[in-house]
This record gives structure tokens, C-alpha cells and sequence, in this order.
């Protein structure tokens, strides 16, 4: 059962049940029944790419992503604080510059779709809000590394070697 902090994996495995479902109906249409509907697949897929971003967001919350951590393992436990606050400032500057870009380019979208003709604007809007949520989620970590700075320490000597 998700938890009520844990949004984006609701709303994205809505999405992810719509995809599935319209994606089984189509088959079974198209095989069994021989019709086919344009619109189903066009719905999908809009569905499917908000799946993949709000799963991203949710992942990056929780920190979930894949990291190579070569040169974790080799620096000294103050190089590893410093390189920790440095990734933070990365990972702001980053995903508040693809907010922004897929927030203007979210907006200048004016094409629509073939079968549903919707507009872009609602498919699109997927990726200004995940990395929206991410640029915020990024000014949470390095608020929380900042001021768990003394706390690394303790984490490090916490962690389990598998």
C-alpha cells in the first residue's frame, strides 16, 4: 500500500494500469475482432510516457536510481562530505534546467495528436512536472545534507558491506 507521501507512484501506477489495459483491449480487438482504434494507441502511449517520468520522479525521491560510487569508495570521509554537497549542487543546477526547458517547451508545444487530436501540452506536461518535483526534491537533499552534515560521519560507520 503506498504511503500518502508517495504521490507520484500512485498517480503513475494508475497510468501504468490504463496503458495495460488499453494496450490488452487492443490486441484483443485487433486479433479477435479485427477492428482496430488509432485513438487507443495514441492514448497508451500518452499514458506509458507519463508512467516513465513519474516513475523516474518517484525512484529519484527515494534515491533509488542507479550510481557508480568507484570514487566514493576510494576518498577519505571528508572528501566523501564534500563530494556529497558538490553531487547536491549538481543535481539543483541540472534539474531545475530541465524543468525549465521542458516547462518552455511544454508550453510551445502546438501540435495535436492524429486520432484524439489533443494537444501536446497534456503528454508534455509529464516531463515540466517530474523534474519540477525533482528540481524540489534536489533543494530537499541538500538542505537535509547540509544539515546532517556532522551525521555523514555516522552514516558511514552504519552502512553494511555486502
Amino acid at each position: 500500500m503506498a504511503q500518502k507521501n508517495e504521490l507520484e507512484a500512485v498517480v503513475g501506477s494508475f497510468f501504468i494500469s490504463v496503458t495495460v489495459i488499453l494496450v490488452i483491449v487492443n490486441v484483443f480487438l485487433r486479433y479477435f475482432v479485427k477492428i482496430q482504434f488509432s485513438w487507443i494507441e495514441e492514448a497508451s502511449v500518452g499514458c506509458f510516457i507519463w508512467t516513465v517520468y513519474l516513475g523516474a520522479t518517484a525512484g529519484y525521491r527515494k534515491k533509488n536510481l542507479i550510481g557508480v560510487d568507484a570514487l566514493t569508495k576510494i576518498l577519505p570521509l571528508q572528501g566523501k562530505k564534500i563530494l556529497r554537497l558538490l553531487t547536491d549542487i549538481l543535481l539543483i543546477v541540472l534539474t531545475f534546467t530541465m524543468a525549465y526547458l521542458s516547462f518552455r517547451y511544454t508550453i510551445d508545444s502546438d501540435k495535436i495528436t492524429s486520432a484524439l487530436e489533443i494537444s501536446y501540452v497534456y503528454i508534455n506536461s509529464s516531463l515540466a512536472i517530474s523534474f519540477g518535483l525533482m528540481a524540489l526534491y534536489s533543494v530537499g537533499f541538500l538542505v537535509s545534507d547540509i544539515i546532517n552534515y556532522k551525521d555523514l560521519e555516522n552514516e558511514k560507520k552504519s552502512e553494511v558491506v555486502i
